[in-house]
């Protein structure tokens, strides 16, 4: 055996020499991420041991140790793993000189140096600053710096560092004024006192850019409003919709008083209430937006006499905002207006603008009793807006069933006497039109005299109704009288078709009207008249269709 090469495939494994290792063991390696020293023996290898091995225990000699957790071992974390991305921060300043320059002698340049704990490595950087007039940014890149004229050539720790110290860096001295949390925390928990915050000297030249600045942007801006606030056009850009609103009375009558920014110009308009007895379609405008003097009488001596209006010129003072005071008196062209109140526009404008605090509001003549202002509940309600409910039931029922009956007018002048009438009552609403007819060479044109509406009886709340229009009695409509002279068959067939709306004296007069006419038999009471029923279901489907088609395109009637 011994004479066999040492060839591969000649290997036996009982030889000795082929059984021993002699490789160089590796001494170093890496175990959980970190770099160790590994003397090549592995507690978990158990290959060498055989079962007839014997360990040694010194336990079974000696005894057990008693555990003390301060006497273990604590486990080794590297100094780069200790202190990864942990940095101490702190803030210094630097005062560099400035050589030939009358306005400046120095500057104070602030910047921020950061140490990094797991390199001891440093940066300098300095905060950007608008038109600083010199480069900014980082000043030192990240690299360990050695300590200024150090015979050595030690670099700075962290230990060198404290609040209220001086360092130099490459021949750039710094004030060191202050550090954040951290690095505060940081250095007392070594041991290190540290100073507090100290005040950073003021910029002369940074001082005196913004007070130019600031004097340069009040100058532009009183040029802008030299040249443009006499502007048309720069007032109506600012001011455009902003009004002043002030409830004003005069005469215990309400008005609004608008104060227009845009042009200070100034409209009085009236509150018109309810049943006031004005008439609500002309302008309730009593002033148009113009420019109010406080005192329109007062002229200059130069003044000519020859003219009649009055410019800007001759009149200087003027109403502005600051005149304008609720519980004050305005007197616009000789009427005395009593300013109550205003709105929640107007009083953040004084608040904001003016820094002055409206007061209180002051009620208006007769606010105390809600009703002057409301109009009372009734049946009677003249608003022409303003419908009723309908009942569509009556509608259904009786539609386009209408009485008719001719009027005359109480004549008052002599021009109004002769002038006929014809009163149209519908059953299905309960309104009333009356239309005029044309008489030849009576210089009135005919037509509609008054459209379709309920016309209530004077000092009641109730409507007319056909019970009301008896022959010869008199009407009130809207202040106009008219008699009741006549009428037609079919009123008198819809009365003795319903007789418990009618009265008996009602129905009595109508046939004695008729019988008269020859309408009706005198005997029967029967209509016999054929032509006039006739021509009464025409009528009743022409207006009918006439009637539909105002439903559908909601006109009205007119004049």
């Amino acid at each position: 055996m011994e004479s066999l090469p040492l060839l591969p495939g000649f290997s036996f494994s009982g030889s000795e020499s082929m059984s021993k290792d002699n490789k160089l063991k590796q001494k170093l390696k890496f175990m959980n991420g970190f770099r160790v020293i590994h003397d090549g023996h592995d507690p978990n290898d158990f290959s060498s041991s055989t079962k007839h091995d014997v360990e040694f225990d010194p336990s079974l000699t000696y005894g057990r140790r008693k555990p003390f957790n301060h006497y273990e071992h604590q486990r080794f974390v590297p100094h780069y793993a200790l202190f990864s991305r942990k940095c101490l921060s702190f803030d210094a300043y630097s005062r560099q000189g400035i050589f030939g320059s009358p306005a400046e002698q120095w500057r104070v340049r602030r910047v921020k140096i950061v140490y990094y704990l797991e390199d001891d490595t440093m940066t300098v950087t300095e905060p950007k600053l608008e038109n600083a007039g010199f480069k900014q940014g980082k000043l030192i890149r990240r690299d360990k710096v050695p300590k200024w004229q150090d015979p050595e050539g030690r670099c700075y720790h962290w230990k060198d560092f404290n609040v209220g110290m001086n360092i130099t860096i490459y021949g750039v001295v710094y004030r060191i004024y202050d550090c954040d949390a951290f690095t505060r925390e940081f250095l007392m928990s070594q041991g290190i006192d540290v100073s507090d915050p100290e005040d950073v000297p003021p910029d002369p030249y940074l001082q005196n850019r913004f007070l130019q600045e600031q004097q340069s942007a009040l100058n532009s801006t009183k040029d802008i409003s030299r040249s443009l606030a006499d502007g048309r056009r720069y007032r109506f850009l600012e001011y455009d919709g902003m009004i002043l609103s002030f409830d004003a009375s005069w005469n215990d009558d309400i008005f609004k008083l608008r104060y227009f920014l845009a042009d200070d110009t100034i409209a009085v308009c009236e509150v018109r209430r309810p049943n006031d007895g004005k008439d609500s379609e002309r302008g309730c405008l009593l002033l148009k937006r113009t420019k109010v003097p406080k005192n329109w009488k007062v002229l200059p001596t130069n003044y000519p006499s020859a003219y009649l209006e009055k410019s800007d010129e001759e009149i200087r003072e003027f109403y502005s905002p600051c005149d304008l005071k609720v519980g004050e008196t305005v007197f616009i062209f000789g009427r005395k207006f009593l300013l109550h109140g205003c709105d929640p526009f107007t009083r953040r404008y004084y608040s904001s603008m003016l820094r002055f605090n409206q007061p209180p509001r002051i009620p208006l003549p007769n606010e105390s009793t809600p009703s002057d202002y409301a109009p009372k509940p009734s049946t009677a309600k003249l608003d022409p807006d303003e419908e009723p409910k309908k009942d569509l039931i009556r509608r259904l029922y009786n539609f386009p069933k209408k009485l008719r009956y001719s009027l005359c007018l109480d004549a008052v002048r002599r021009e109004d006497e002769g002038r006929q009438f014809v009163l149209e009552y519908s059953l299905a609403d309960g309104t009333i039109r009356i239309c005029e007819f044309a008489l030849r060479n009576s210089g009135r044109k005919g037509g509609c005299f008054l459209g379709w509406i309920r016309v209530p009886k004077p000092g009641t709340e109730e409507y007319y109704t056909p019970e009301d229009f008896a022959i010869g009695s008199r009407l009130n409509v809207f202040g106009h009288w008219f008699i009741v002279t006549g009428t037609e068959p079919f009123v008198y067939k819809y009365m003795r078709a319903n007789p418990q709306k009618f009265n008996e004296e009602l129905r009595r007069g109508v046939r004695e009207y008729l019988k008269e006419k020859g309408w009706i038999d005198a005997e029967e009471g029967q209509v016999t008249c054929e032509k006039v029923d006739v021509e009464q279901k025409k009528e009743e489907e022409h207006v009918c269709g006439v009637e539909k088609a105002k439903e559908i395109t909601g006109a009205k009637d007119c004049l």
